[in-house]
């Protein structure tokens, strides 16, 4: 009975489990451990105690004897130690086999190993790279990748340059992800320039002061500053998704203004979390047109009974056709005290939610 199903299927079945979990399979007939030593996943930790680095080599060896294709491979590094130092587990061989078989979907988490990133860019078969808690170096001159669409960089230290020098070499690529840990003084980046990116997400504390992206979609950012943007065409969808981490000012809500009022002509949604903030002193210049905002979620971690002001100066930044809240119960009674007051007063003027 366990041989009716053809190979093909019961790989599609197998890729759901961990390879550990599809390998006990194998015992069900020939055909499922046919099926199971030529997954096109394959996903193993490295355990710098036990150095189990002989068992992945001799795998992937046997991927490579049978050139079996590798769809996905994903690695990743295991300090039983905690904080004491081990010597690094040698990747190479493993690594380059996975991409001599023209691995697309390529993870590398905390690897200590000095990986060559000049080879993994050269790979032409690769769509999408993630690489976490990762020290990354470039040499002067980076290959030009051009298969590669998606890159995912998680808590990888880079210098100011570096993000565009990649975006530079593998011009293709339509999602970027940077995410950096708090306190990473080299995470900080002056300017994101890409004609295809369509997705971008950015979560630091140091800001990005200019994204040039014409084609982009979906942008999501963590930081102190709001950067400027050069989106000059209307998008079908475009969404925004703005963390505080410090408390704001008069200042912040006009270049929140700014920012919203030189992209898209509307926004699909707007989220917005702040940690802290205190009595604002808005002076309502002119500072860009008006931008509608869809939907704007508002996330406030803290309780502060006396919220007019940050009211004021939020909806007149981004005024929303519909408005989520997240807030501490006394915070929501005065929001909605404020909404109420600003939707029966005949002389509010222009700030209306």
């Amino acid at each position: 009975m366990a041989d009716i199903l053809p190979e093909c299927l019961i790989q599609t079945i197998l890729c759901f489990l961990s390879y550990k979990e599809a390998s006990k399979m194998s015992i069900l007939s020939k055909t499922w451990l046919q099926a199971s030593s030529t997954l096109p996943g394959l996903e193993f930790c490295l355990h710098s105690v036990k150095c189990n680095i002989k068992i992945v080599d001799t795998i992937m060896e046997r991927y490579r004897d049978g050139k079996v294709p590798i769809k996905k491979f994903e690695l990743s590094e295991s300090n039983s130690y905690g904080h004491k130092v081990l010597p690094p587990i040698p990747i190479d061989n493993c690594l380059d086999i996975a991409l001599q078989n023209g691995v697309k979907h390529l993870v590398l988490d905390r690897i200590s190993y000095p990986t060559p990133i000049l080879t993994i860019l050269a790979a032409k078969s690769l769509r999408k790279l993630v690489l976490a808690y990762y020290t990354l170096s470039l040499a002067s001159s980076v290959v030009n990748q051009n298969s590669l669409r998606k890159l995912s960089l998680s808590h990888v230290e880079l210098n100011k340059n570096m993000r565009q020098t990649i975006l530079n070499s593998c011009p293709l690529i339509d999602t970027f992800i940077s995410e950096n840990r708090i306190g990473l003084e080299t995470a900080y980046l002056q300017k994101i320039k890409s004609v295809y990116l369509k997705v971008l997400k950015i979560w630091y504390r140091k800001g990005i002061l200019e994204i040039d992206a014409q084609n982009l979609v979906s942008f999501e950012y963590t930081g102190k500053q709001i950067p400027e943007s050069k989106i000059a065409r209307q998008l079908e969808h475009s969404k925004i998704s703005l963390y505080s981490l410090d408390n704001i000012n008069a200042d912040w809500f006009c270049k929140l203004r700014k920012f919203l009022s030189k992209s898209p002509a509307s926004w699909s949604q707007v989220s917005i979390r702040f940690e802290e903030f205190t009595e604002i002193k808005m002076c309502y210049r002119i500072v860009g047109a008006t931008t509608q905002v869809d939907v704007l979620e508002v996330n406030v971690l803290f309780q502060y009974m006396e919220c007019s002001s940050f009211v004021d100066a939020l909806l007149w930044s981004c005024p929303p056709r519909r408005l989520n809240l997240q807030l501490k119960l006394n915070m929501f009674t005065a929001f909605s005290d404020r909404l109420m007051y600003m939707k029966n007063s005949t002389t509010h003027g222009t700030i209306r939610p």
